[in-house]
């Protein structure tokens, strides 16, 4: 009865922490200091301004390069908050060809590091997404700075 009891409570504590949602590549949040410092440190390879979708949306973004990896940085970016928000790269605003960056979506300064198989060329549109209702958000159009 004993080893019953102990291999119920294995299995439901399995289940429990099998089920759970993890953070997938969760943002790192990056100080104003942070970023005034690595300005001068990083090349910029595209940049973009966030526009509104189906909600109020704004902000900068960045991609740029740093040992190899490739970084997507959010500037005083705010959206609404919203049921399974993800951040994707996709071909346009419909979500076209997407690759999922983040299943978490923050306001305020912060970084994701971006897929390996990521190809920017093609997928030059970040998307604040809401998954369960397969609606964006808002935009922003990755372009190579003037």
């Amino acid at each position: 009865m004993k080893t019953k009891i102990l291999l119920s409570l294995a299995v439901y504590s399995f289940l429990f922490t099998a089920c759970s949602k993890t953070d997938v590549n969760p943002p790192e949040i990056i100080s104003d200091e942070e970023i005034a410092m690595s300005n001068d440190d990083i090349e910029v390879l595209y940049n973009g301004d966030f526009m509104d979708a189906a909600h109020p949306t704004s902000g900068m973004v960045q991609v740029y390069e740093e040992n190899g990896v490739k970084k997507l940085r959010f500037i005083n970016f705010k959206t609404d908050s919203g049921p399974d928000l993800r951040v994707y790269l996709a071909e346009n605003d419909g979500a076209s060809n997407f690759i999922e960056v983040s299943k978490k979506v923050e306001n305020g300064t912060l970084e994701y590091t971006l897929p390996a198989d990521a190809d920017l060329s093609k997928q030059n549109h970040v998307l604040i997404w809401c998954k369960l209702f397969k609606v964006n958000f808002g935009t922003a159009v990755l372009s190579m700075p003037q």
